[in-house]
């Protein structure tokens, strides 16, 4: 076998320090900023979404509730955020929809989880809207035999609070 002179060997020795150099910079370049703030503005989107209320709009709007709700009747629904994500997660696992319904409803003797909750106004979660399938024209369904069917996803397991 033959030895390399010394130019060989240098030119060996610069080939791989360049090559160990420009894969150490690909690493670099994928590593993200994974502090708090940076992940809350990553999920919150820089805290700008549709639907945003203030503080004094939703004080009003559920002031408006309790004076045509009555003395006690159910003020708000609590859920936890990460059973929350959970759901949103399965619903888009399925990818049927890109939204989620927030339904009203009654506990009546049949699905109320206590007697005391009998009449009492609920929230619970479902799928929205199905995606548009190219059979039916590009149309989706809205009507009681769509939003609700046994094969979908609900969520219904919040606190209430009168």
């Amino acid at each position: 076998m033959k030895k390399l002179s010394f130019l060989g060997n240098l030119a060996l020795v610069l080939g791989l320090s360049i090559l160990v150099v420009s894969c150490q910079k690909q690493q670099d370049a994928t590593v993200t900023d994974t502090t708090d703030a940076a992940v809350i503005k990553n999920i919150a989107g820089g805290g700008n979404y549709n639907g945003k209320i203030s503080g004094s709009e939703a004080k009003e709007m559920n002031g408006s509730y309790k004076g045509t709700a009555g003395s006690g009747a159910t003020e708000y629904v609590s859920f936890k955020i990460s059973d929350l994500k959970a759901y949103l997660a399965t619903l888009e696992a399925k990818g049927k929809t890109d939204e989620v319904t927030v339904n009203l409803a009654i506990y009546d003797s049949k699905t109320a989880p206590d007697k005391s909750l009998i009449g009492r106004t609920t929230i619970f979660f479902g799928p929205g809207a199905p995606k548009a399938r190219s059979g039916n024209g590009g149309r989706t369904g809205f009507g009681v035999a769509v939003l609700f069917d046994d094969s979908a996803d609900y969520m219904n397991h919040g606190n209430i609070w009168p």
